[in-house]
């Protein structure tokens, strides 16, 4: 089944916000990233995408409290939410 044009938007936003995490992260601006990732989780659980949602949040977690260091592994969280994103268009296409 082919996604809708709502859906279609939404996922845009969604790599849009992505991709402003990852490179937020490379700049090391942590805030900005655990801003964008919070965005693409909370736009992926309305947009019904679990595994996106799933992968956001896991990144939230990994990029660690405002304020903070991120812990171990952060980058490898943001390319999963990727990878997530990649899947759900590869599935639905």
């Amino acid at each position: 089944m082919e996604p809708d044009e709502e859906t279609i938007l939404t996922v845009a936003q969604i790599v849009r916000d992505c991709e402003a995490m990852a490179q937020a992260a490379l700049a090391k601006d942590f805030e900005e990233a655990r801003f964008r990732a919070r965005l693409v989780a909370e736009k992926a659980v309305v947009a019904n995408l679990p595994a996106v949602a799933a992968a956001a949040t896991h990144a939230i977690e990994r990029l660690g409290p405002a304020g903070g260091v991120p812990r171990s592994n952060h980058g490898a969280a943001i390319l999963r939410v990727a990878s997530a994103l990649d899947a759900f268009w590869f599935d639905a296409n």
